[in-house]
């Protein structure tokens, strides 16, 4: 009687210098994308990286899949800022720098969305992820500063969602940052509970 087997098979960990140059591609390609646009040229961005150009595109088939990597980092790096924050400051200002946070990036990040939302459309998943764990973020902020009667009762997550994605879409490269403190500041105040 014929016996069958089982084969089994293992999905190896990346090696540690693999997973040092993806970081350092995606982190090469924020700064070029930041400073000289979009269409910066890829062999600019492994230049700037260390790597081959056969690297990053090892790691990254298309300029669209880099765009989406680099977008899926600053948000997440966002959403870790905006923990921090809820961690360390009042609710107040805890709200006050995730808007600061957002709209000191936002000019960066609106191109890397347009490009995703070109290839892949507005159900990406990266736009799933990100948008679920910036809620859950936002929303810990936001029971904090209920609690500590810094926020009105019937302001939801949804609610200032929408505007930081409102504030972040005036955003520009060059923008005074006192521009940026006076519209939060405003919305802040909006926020608030009136005084009893």
């Amino acid at each position: 009687m014929a016996t069958s087997r089982t084969e089994t098979r293992t999905t190896r960990a990346p090696r540690a210098d693999a997973v040092r140059n993806r970081a350092r591609i995606v982190a090469a390609a924020r700064d070029l994308f930041a400073s000289d646009g979009l269409e910066v040229a890829l062999d600019r961005v492994a230049e700037s990286a260390g790597v081959g150009i056969g690297t990053l595109y090892r790691n990254f088939p298309s300029r669209e899949a880099l765009v989406e990597a680099a977008y899926r980092t600053q948000s997440e790096e966002i959403i870790e800022a905006g923990h921090r924050f809820a961690g360390e400051l009042p609710p107040d200002e805890a709200l006050a720098a995730l808007f600061a946070e957002y709209l000191r990036t936002a000019a960066a990040k609106r191109g890397m969305k347009e490009v995703i939302l070109a290839q892949l459309g507005a159900d990406a998943p990266v736009f799933a992820d990100v948008r679920a764990a910036t809620r859950e973020m936002i929303g810990r902020i936001l029971d904090a500063g209920r609690a500590a009667g810094h926020v009105r009762d019937d302001v939801d997550t949804e609610t200032v969602s929408r505007l930081i994605g409102g504030l972040s879409m005036t955003a520009l490269h060059d923008d005074d940052p006192a521009v940026a403190e006076g519209m939060i500041r405003v919305v802040l105040d909006g926020l608030r509970p009136p005084p009893s």
